[in-house]
């Protein structure tokens, strides 16, 4: 009996395991809702939704549609290199490959309790990042959490703008940026900011920096609070505007197993049979101990 007691705890140990890493595949949506107060540019079209229809047609069949107007530019939005780039690609023009890919996130949000709007990502987060992390996997998004999503839902605040209507928000070093295209590594930049260039620099050094060697740029990304630093794919779906130099943009993180359980748990743990071997642990385990009383308790 005893025995049994324990081979029963081991699957229930077992089935818990599983079930915990199964917690950590839930998608996250990084992405802000749009509507009439969604944040753009001052120079660009604001999104404008219009309510058209919304009623029971007169043969009882329910109908509704809306129509809306936007420029390319706000909200969570896809920088296509041709943003910056007369010979970069168009958003069409990207390839699926740079769409679905590896993400990895850099959390500078001490730094921006510091030193506010002026805080910059550096060569030096990069670098500390590979040392806590490894190396950054080749074909991936770096978003960049400067906490700036706290203020999205003022846009005087999350733009930072003053009384010369200057714009003051943090964003990339320009050699972060080298440090970024030096790496070989990564297709993509995302940040909780309106761009990653920091709102002072109005001539876009990190753009063109990026967009040069066909890296594009997510901006407005709704990155939460408690969000992994490495193990997760990204699905990078921007509306396919033939010649657009960006678009609104639906961000969607799945969590990838490999990068979140410790090697030694792999094997077993991220198994799907798992439930399986532990119930058949209990079982087995229950036949021979039942066979071995049986014979115990037979009379001499």
């Amino acid at each position: 009996m005893r025995c049994f007691v324990v081979f029963f705890f081991i699957g229930c140990y077992l089935e818990t395991i599983s079930a915990t890493l199964t917690r950590l595949e839930d998608t996250v949506d990084l992405t802000w809702s749009f509507d009439n107060d969604t944040i753009y540019w001052t120079n660009s079209q604001p999104f404008v939704f219009t309510r058209k229809i919304a009623e029971i047609r007169r043969d009882g069949v329910w109908y509704a549609a809306n129509e809306f107007c936007a420029g390319e530019h706000g909200g969570t939005h896809f920088d296509a290199p041709y943003h910056f780039n007369k010979q970069g690609w168009k958003v069409a023009e990207i390839p699926l490959s740079r769409l679905i890919v590896r993400g990895v996130k850099i959390d500078v949000t001490e730094e921006v309790e510091l030193l506010k709007d002026k805080a910059l990502l550096l060569p030096e987060h990069l670098e500390q990042w590979e040392e806590d992390n490894g190396s950054i996997p080749k074909n991936s998004v770096l978003l960049i959490k400067f906490g700036w999503s706290k203020y999205y839902s003022n846009k005087t605040e999350y733009l930072g703008i003053d009384q010369q209507d200057n714009l003051n928000f943090p964003g990339l070093s320009e050699a972060a940026a080298e440090w970024i295209v030096k790496s070989r590594k990564i297709v993509g930049v995302g940040v909780d900011t309106a761009s990653a260039d920091a709102g002072r620099d109005i001539n876009f050094p990190v753009h063109r920096i990026l967009s040069a060697h066909q890296i594009y740029v997510l901006e407005n990304v709704k990155i939460p609070a408690a969000f992994p630093d490495t193990g997760f794919i990204l699905y990078v779906l921007p509306m396919k505007i033939q010649d657009g130099t960006g678009a609104p943009l639906r961000l969607i993180a799945i969590p990838h197993d490999s990068d979140l359980v410790p090697p030694n748990l792999k094997i077993v743990a991220m198994s799907p049979a798992v439930p399986i071997y532990s119930h058949i642990i209990i079982i087995l385990s229950s036949v021979v101990l039942l066979v071995l009383y049986s014979s115990s308790n037979v009379p001499e």
